[in-house]
């Protein structure tokens, strides 16, 4: 059960004022649990992971009305989105779009992606076309990992589709992906991050492979804790593409951004 606490054992847990979160409650970012007596209980996890995000946000430069806005914005039930590029905490049961401008951009993401995955005991796997796989295994060589080993243990898998995006047959795609995670479930992993490459022309995918993977990410979450990171690189298409592929996503990100889709 979640624990239920004041807001003074808040204010500990926390390391900030009561006056503080007493003001984030007036402003409608910090929402009571329930009441007991004439004391007000917070679930401590939910307020915990809340005042972090306004925290993030703050340092950015928002004020607490913005913050209530962006905060507002987002569907009943969604937590703060944690792609894991700054440990190995991730949101579980997330596919997202990752917008990114370029190549250097991608490899940035993927250094921190998939560093903090193998540091944090997690599997990853690379949806990357063999003439690319190069840059990310000598990132990965170079962050002190043994390739090999990582690969012959299947904490590390790279993987690509069965044949051109043009002439992908949805159900055969997605059935070998699904393959591929139930073998690195059966492996013995217990978490998994998959990261897609900006490479790949989403315009020639049909939308049955893109309705079918997604339902696969369903089956894939159900069954093992994972975060699904699709890229598409902003130069290679136009708006139509973006809003196209974020009808398959259940949110995108651009830079300090994050969408969510319409229900």
């Amino acid at each position: 059960m979640a624990r239920k606490v004041t807001i003074k054992e808040l204010a500990v847990r926390l390391n900030v004022s009561v006056p503080t979160l007493r003001k984030y409650g007036e402003c409608g970012l910090l929402d009571v649990d329930s009441v007991q007596g004439r004391t007000n209980l917070f679930d401590e996890e939910e307020a915990v992971a809340r005042v972090d995000e306004i925290n993030r946000l703050k340092s950015k430069g928002y004020s607490l009305s913005l913050i209530r806005e962006k905060l507002d914005a987002r569907p009943s039930g969604f937590a703060p989105l944690d792609l894991g590029i700054a440990g190995p905490n991730v949101s579980h049961g997330r596919h997202v779009l990752y917008v990114v401008q370029d190549l250097d951009e991608y490899h940035a993401f993927a250094r921190d992606f998939i560093v903090n995955a193998l540091r944090g005991d997690q599997a990853v796997m690379l949806v990357v076309h063999p003439d690319h796989r190069e840059p990310l295994e000598h990132l990965v060589a170079a962050s002190g990992f043994d390739l090999r080993q990582l690969e012959n243990s299947r904490q590390l898998t790279f993987t690509w589709f069965e044949s051109a995006p043009a002439h992908l047959v949805a159900s055969q795609q997605v059935d070998a992906f699904h393959d591929t995670v139930m073998g690195i479930l059966n492996a013995g992993w217990q978490s998994l991050r998959l990261l897609g490459h900006p490479e790949m022309d989403p315009d020639g995918t049909d939308d049955s492979v893109l309705a079918a993977y997604e339902a696969h990410i369903t089956q894939w979450a159900a069954k093992l804790p994972i975060i699904v990171v699709c890229t598409w690189m902003a130069s290679n298409g136009n708006a139509d593409i973006l809003l196209r592929l974020q009808h398959h996503h259940r949110e995108f990100v651009h830079r300090e951004s994050v969408f969510f889709r319409a229900s």
